[in-house]
């Protein structure tokens, strides 16, 4: 018995049991129990991690090899450590691989250093043919304005939009006409607009 924690929630799963034979008490085989479930249960624990421990999970077995790209939920994280241009290259090839008919969900945090920056456009053209009904675009930077593409305001299936920052301020420059059909809930953090015709 082994204790997961996914989100700061204990999930208690057995992940091994040992058969015995019952004449001679002898070990039969290691059965993987967490392999058992039921495929909808084990989409929804994967949904919980970020994106790039569920593509790791690919090497534990020939079941696990492809299910990371039906995971309806999908968390990029970058601090830093590693190139933003090699970060983007790998987010975007992991966005093509999906092959689940919805992305639910599809939450996005960078921090960017003093001088550098981030094109988001091809990133989110992906998301939006995937039919992304959730995103997520979270934007940490020292200072000065981070301006979202105007592919933004064209996705016909967002139901849920949400910015955040930390930087001075994310500008919106929202063209005209806006496709966002389907949006029902909108969430906007130290947000600023480039003309009054962006908040029109």
């Amino acid at each position: 018995m082994k204790i997961f924690h996914f989100d700061s929630c204990p999930i208690v799963v057995s992940v091994k049991t040992m058969k015995r034979c019952k004449s001679c008490g002898r070990s039969l085989r290691n059965e993987d129990m967490i392999s058992q479930l039921p495929e909808a249960l084990l989409l929804q624990i994967l949904s919980l991690l970020p994106t790039e421990k569920v593509v790791a999970t690919s090497v534990l077995s020939k079941r696990w090899r492809t299910l990371w790209k039906v995971v309806p939920k999908l968390k990029f994280r970058f601090y830093g450590l590693t190139d933003l241009q090699t970060f983007s290259d790998n987010v975007a090839r992991i966005l093509l691989s999906h092959q689940a008919p919805v992305l639910q969900s599809l939450h996005l945090v960078v921090i960017f250093d003093q001088g550098t920056s981030m094109d988001l456009g091809v990133l989110l053209g992906i998301a939006f043919g995937l039919h992304v009904r959730e995103l997520i675009l979270e934007v940490y930077c020292e200072e000065g304005l981070f301006t979202f593409p105007r592919s933004l305001y064209s996705c016909e299936k967002l139901e849920t939009l949400q910015l955040v920052t930390s930087c001075g301020e994310i500008l919106l420059d929202v063209p005209s006409p806006v496709c966002l059909k389907s949006l029902r809930t909108l969430h906007l953090h130290q947000v600023g607009y480039k003309d009054d015709e962006s908040v029109c």
